[in-house]
């Protein structure tokens, strides 16, 4: 495993063939299934370590991939973006209750229909969290069905550690297209 920017991993499987063995990988897909929004690219983050990619929906799945790993002394990596990214943290919060550690914990945009909504890791089981997202300006209504910025993100805090935020409110993907709910994911990994 390589860490990157702000402790971020990365496995490489030219480079780290060892990670494979090491670590144990989920990544849970926003709403909308596997090609909607960024997740393809969440998608190729998570193939690279050799992790699975799961539904947002499929959290008792997840947390027995990740149980597994556990059992098998592997170091535990989470990734979530949009509303996989809000069934990560409620993840997280499980595991915590079971006492099972989370070496990394990264979300992308994770999001509430609400606005100005905060989450919370609850348990101290989480070594380092990341957490992108962003409050640009909605292309659609204020819960609205897509458009170019149909969510915003919202923090995460953490009575443990300290959560690494990144706020792109403000920040451009492209010359001229701010970041924005659809490539957040994209945005996120080239910054690091």
């Amino acid at each position: 495993m390589t860490l990157v920017n702000n402790g971020i991993p990365t496995a490489r499987p030219d480079r780290d063939l060892v990670s494979r063995k090491t670590l144990a990988v989920a990544g849970i897909y926003g709403a909308g299934g596997p090609n909607a929004g960024d997740n393809q690219a969440l998608r190729t983050w998570v193939n690279q370590m050799g992790g699975a990619m799961f539904s947002p929906v499929a959290k008792r799945r997840v947390r027995r991939y990740l149980m597994q790993g556990a059992a098998q002394g592997k170091l535990l990596l989470l990734f979530g973006y949009s509303r996989g990214g809000n069934s990560a943290i409620k993840l997280a919060n499980i595991l915590g209750r079971m006492g099972i550690t989370l070496s990394h914990l990264v979300i992308f945009d994770a999001h509430s229909v609400f606005d100005n909504r905060t989450f919370r890791l609850r348990y101290d089981n989480v070594r380092q969290a990341h957490n992108f997202f962003q409050r640009n300006p909605r292309t659609a209504g204020k819960y609205g069905w897509w458009g170019a910025n149909p969510y915003w993100g919202c923090p995460l805090l953490s009575s443990y550690i300290e959560v690494q935020q990144v706020d792109f409110t403000g920040a451009y993907f492209k010359n001229g297209i701010p970041v924005s709910h659809l490539n957040i994911v994209r945005q996120s990994l080239a910054s690091l």
